[in-house]
């Protein structure tokens, strides 16, 4: 059986990021910042992985977290 594969469009990538940003109520540079000093609660750590996984597939530069 073939892997199952999933197809989305940019527009909702998009949307997708600014969903796990609202619920962190942070911006993406916010967000950064504290990934950098590594003071991340067990969601912002998982909202990281999801905003790089989401920024791959965008294939937009990678994010600096």
């Amino acid at each position: 059986m073939p892997p199952r594969t999933i197809e989305v469009t940019r527009d909702e990538l998009l949307a997708r990021r600014e969903q796990v940003l609202d619920s962190l109520g942070t911006t993406l540079d916010a967000l950064r910042a504290r990934t950098r000093t590594g003071a991340l609660s067990g969601e912002e750590w998982e909202a990281v992985a999801e905003l790089e996984e989401i920024s791959f597939l965008l294939n937009d530069s990678p994010d600096d977290f």
